[in-house]
């Protein structure tokens, strides 16, 4: 008996890749920047580029793979639980650049470097505030607030160039119900013409 995907099915499925690429990935690119760039002020994550990726995809979804990523890096570099807490919930202030969505097409962001490069910059703008907010619970001051805006400068060029690099994958970096109905409504029309044809 064949069992057709349903949307949900489907969403969940596609969330859950993203999750695990994700944890890998972070896992593995902490470790890397751990080992080398020991004792710098650098930090280097993928998380940021796969979460505007599912955004586009998925929306507010999106804060599954924000929190996934936030608790493996914190794994990866041995983070005392503040940290977590910092970088999980820190994480979800990437959802602020959805604001975007409403103003902007979804595909204007995608062709235009420009406005590419303005969700990428407002996403992880408000990813050092959002885990500056919750730091200061903990006792941070100004000066954790810079040190959260200057150490990721990596993670935001890498973010820009792959969204941008990215942006002719059909399907990859679109809403997925769009992407669905496109793919539907493209078959049915092959299918009509094979028939006339």
């Amino acid at each position: 008996m064949n069992h057709q995907m349903s949307f949900k099915e489907y969403r969940s499925m596609d969330l859950l890749i993203f999750s695990a690429l994700t944890v890998v990935f972070e896992y593995i690119v902490t470790l890397a920047t751990a080992k080398w760039f020991a004792g710098q002020p650098v930090a280097i994550s993928i998380t940021l580029t796969l979460v505007l990726i599912t955004i586009h995809r998925w929306g507010a979804y999106a804060a599954v793979v924000a929190l996934l990523g936030g608790v493996a890096f914190c794994i990866a570099s041995g983070a005392s639980w503040e940290h977590y807490l910092i970088y999980a919930i820190g994480n979800l202030f990437a959802l602020v650049s959805l604001v975007y969505f409403k103003p902007f097409d979804q595909q204007d962001i995608k062709k235009s470097f420009f406005k590419t490069l303005l969700f990428a910059v407002t996403a992880y703008l408000s990813v050092a505030l959002g885990r500056w907010l919750v730091s200061l619970a903990f006792g941070a001051g100004g000066g954790e607030l810079i040190a959260f805006l200057t150490t990721d400068l990596i993670t935001l060029l890498f973010a820009v160039v792959i969204l941008y690099s990215c942006k002719s994958v059909d399907g990859l970096i679109e809403d997925q119900a769009s992407y669905i109905v496109r793919i539907h409504e493209a078959e049915k029309s092959k299918h009509t013409s094979e028939l006339d044809g």
